[in-house]
């Protein structure tokens, strides 16, 4: 199942043209309500604006899979 979840940061317009593309393909954390959890694979990632014209990504997620592994932490 596809959703769609809005990230809005307190950043420009061209910094979020740069951060949308590599969210592609990443796995990511997310409410679902107040009280779930969820994790999914960002399958799309588009820059949009707002009512009052202020930047934000819309991702579409797909529930329950995981893409990319993250980096294992070496050792100290």
């Amino acid at each position: 199942m596809t959703i769609t979840k809005e990230l809005r940061f307190a950043m420009d317009e061209k910094g979020m043209k740069v951060l949308a593309p590599t969210l592609i393909g990443q796995t990511i954390s997310y409410w679902d309500g107040d009280t779930e959890l969820k994790q999914g694979l960002v399958k799309a990632a588009e820059v949009l604006r707002g009512a009052y014209g202020k930047p934000f990504i819309e991702l579409e997620i797909e529930e329950g899979k995981t893409g990319s592994k993250p980096a294992p932490v070496p050792p100290v």
